[in-house]
């Protein structure tokens, strides 16, 4: 994707005019500790929230799981060529740069290739 498409796919920073890509598209994955289960993950948004949701209207990612999580077969934090940053239990897709847009859409396939069981 060309620099300056990458650049506007966030549009501003102003939590209440949330552009399409910073609600639907995943920001990063929490992992979430679900007992009996491994690799439990809730994809989140530009404002820390479960995709679709605005800033506010969460609540604790645990209670999120059953509607909004993911069951990885694998630890996907060992996914090479995914993640633009990994820390804690978060692992993210992009950050406030450019050129962590730029390929966005390649990781993103990368990951969403992978086996998983998704909660409906």
């Amino acid at each position: 994707m060309a620099p300056d498409k990458a650049q506007r796919l966030v549009g501003g920073y102003d939590w209440k005019t949330p552009t399409f890509f910073k609600l639907f598209m995943p920001y990063c994955i929490q992992r979430v500790e679900v007992e009996g289960r491994k690799h439990a993950f809730l994809p989140l948004n530009r404002d820390y929230a479960p995709i679709g949701m605005r800033r506010g209207e969460h609540r604790n990612y645990a209670e999120m799981m059953p509607t909004h999580g993911v069951y990885f077969s694998r630890d996907p934090a060992k996914l090479e060529g995914v993640w633009w940053t990994m820390r804690g239990g978060q692992l993210w897709l992009y950050d406030d740069s450019t050129a962590s847009r730029v390929n966005y859409f390649e990781r993103l396939e990368k990951l969403m290739s992978r086996q998983m069981e998704m909660i409906a």
